[in-house]
């Protein structure tokens, strides 16, 4: 099943697609191997097991545990439309991702000197480090994601399922490997020596990205939309809001999708406290997010290209409902193996998903804007709900945490499925969307 945007291309701009099918293998291959090795990483970095046992050590405060999650969420999503205003009008992306590539580096810089304070100066200092420095890595993790995103819908014209779902493979592979890692410093080594290793690690890794960044090769898109000044490109915005009723629907949608996804960081804390369970115990839950990441990623890559990717969302809200359902009648710490199952899928389902879906409901010339847009909007909502997760535990228990995602799960499915439309429905003319 062909997607309505690349018809699109392929019928108003032939030379411009001929130009980019050069380029198609080197790119795949080329951003295939950006993300994989990126994920080794990110892996070592993980907002959900590694990063709350780190700041466990510091601190009790789950409110404080839970800012990781939401800081790393407000400022992946919320910086977006900064970057699709920045980058519009822009007839090359390449630059901009590399120099923002660049600084992310810095953000994990600053996590790893983090650590390095812990131990030597008092928490009280270290915690309003840490917690500012991951809010750096994570403002330029958004930053670059529209143009990254745009680039990749361009340079990818065509088997898109199968683009992703290579990446899942690949950086599952080298993510088993980094959970390996994480898992063996856990266990060898004590607090804080242990998270200064992991994270310097990161640090040294994540520099082959840029290297690999800089050799994609690029083809201008014919047609770019006008340069806007601050006043018009918030009102194209409202106009673009307004007269969508399928981006309004996708966005509410992946809204309640956020809220379900609040516990992640919590599942791992609550089973290890719950249980007694040595902390390397977080390496093999890392493990198998990455194990059920990678696999889930082909078969949801493959549904999407064959069925459309809304499948795949409503996918990804059934096994949000899985894990409160497991986690309120499993009392057992092979419970908490289940839903890390179920996190690795969610996880995959929304990487794959939501940038296709939004290369669908977008004309082609304003997907960095789409990309944008849709998850500034998200942002609010996902950005808060871990820490409404933490306040929940605090007062009223992880009981009703578990109710309270599994209700947000049923929500979600219900928009899913019955409120929003398959892109691929609508006519070639984007306007109707």
């Amino acid at each position: 099943m062909a997607t309505q945007d690349l018809e699109l291309i392929a019928k108003k701009f032939p030379e411009y697609m001929q130009r980019v099918e050069k380029n198609y293998k080197r790119n795949f291959i080329l951003l295939a191997f950006d993300t994989a090795f990126f994920t080794f990483s990110t892996s070592l970095l993980s907002q959900d097991t590694v990063l709350p046992a780190f700041l466990s050590n510091l601190t009790d405060n789950l409110v404080l545990i839970g800012l990781i999650p939401a800081i790393f969420n407000l400022g992946y999503f919320l910086p977006q439309i900064i970057s699709a205003f920045i980058t519009q009008n822009t007839p090359k992306r390449k630059g901009y991702i590399l120099f923002i590539a660049i600084a992310e580096r810095v953000g994990i810089l600053f996590i790893a000197i983090s650590a390095q304070m812990s131990g030597v100066l008092p928490d009280k200092f270290v915690i309003p480090f840490f917690l500012i420095s991951f809010a750096v890595y994570a403002s330029t993790f958004g930053l670059i994601m529209p143009a990254y995103s745009d680039f990749i819908s361009k340079a990818i014209y065509k088997k898109r399922g199968l683009y992703f779902g290579v990446n899942q493979v690949l950086g599952g592979m080298i993510g088993f490997f980094a959970s390996i890692v994480t898992a063996r410093i856990l266990e060898t080594s004590n607090f804080p020596f242990n998270f200064r290793l992991l994270f310097w690690i990161s640090f040294s890794a994540s520099f082959i990205s840029p290297i690999l960044i800089a050799n994609f090769k690029e083809t201008e898109f014919p047609i770019q939309p006008s340069k806007k000044n601050v006043r018009a490109f918030t009102k194209h915005i409202i106009q673009v809001i307004r007269g969508n009723a399928n981006l309004r629907n996708y966005i509410f949608t992946r809204q309640l999708i956020g809220l379900a996804a609040m516990g992640f960081s919590f599942y791992a804390i609550y089973t290890i406290k719950s249980y007694d369970l040595p902390l390397s115990t977080l390496g093999i839950y890392t493990m198998i997010i990455i194990i059920s990441q990678s696999l889930s990623g082909v078969l949801w890559g493959y549904i999407g290209d064959k069925f459309g990717y809304k499948k795949v969302m409503v996918l990804s809200t059934v096994f949000l409902l899985l894990q409160g359902i497991i986690a309120l009648t499993i009392h057992h710490p092979s419970g908490m193996l289940a839903i890390s199952i179920t996190i690795g899928s969610v996880y995959s389902a929304m990487y794959i998903c939501h940038p296709n879906l939004i290369f669908e409901i977008a004309p082609p010339e304003e997907t960095s804007l789409f990309i944008g847009l849709s998850n500034s909007l998200i942002a609010p909502i996902i950005g808060t709900a871990p820490i409404l997760a933490g306040a929940i535990v605090d007062n009223l228990g992880y009981t009703q945490l578990f109710i309270t995602i599994s209700v947000a799960a049923i929500a979600a499915f219900v928009l899913a499925v019955f409120v929003f439309v398959e892109p691929r429905k609508f006519e070639l003319d984007p306007a109707q969307k």
